[in-house]
C-alpha cells in the first residue's frame, strides 16, 4: 500500500485551520470596534454632564448677581 500522504486521517486540513483563524480574526476585530464605540459613546456622555454642570454654574452665578443688584437697589432705594 503506497504512502500518498502523512497526514493523519483525523486531523484537520489546513484549508480548514484556515478558514477558522480568518473567522477568529474577524471575531476579534468586531469585538475591538464594540469596545472603540463603547469607550466613545461614554467620551460623549461625560462631556455632556460636563456642559450641563457648566451651564447650571452660570445660571446659578447669574442669578446671584441679580440677587446682589435687585437687593442694592431695594436697600438703597432714595
Amino acid at each position: 500500500m503506497p504512502v500518498t500522504s502523512l497526514r493523519k486521517t483525523s486531523a484537520r486540513p489546513p484549508e480548514v485551520a484556515k478558514i477558522k483563524i480568518k473567522i477568529k480574526i474577524k471575531i476579534k476585530i468586531k469585538i475591538k470596534i464594540k469596545i472603540k464605540i463603547k469607550i466613545k459613546i461614554k467620551i460623549k456622555i461625560k462631556i455632556k454632564i460636563k456642559i450641563k454642570i457648566k451651564i447650571k454654574i452660570k445660571i446659578k452665578s447669574q442669578s446671584r448677581g441679580l440677587a446682589l443688584v435687585s437687593g442694592y437697589f431695594t436697600l438703597h432705594a432714595p
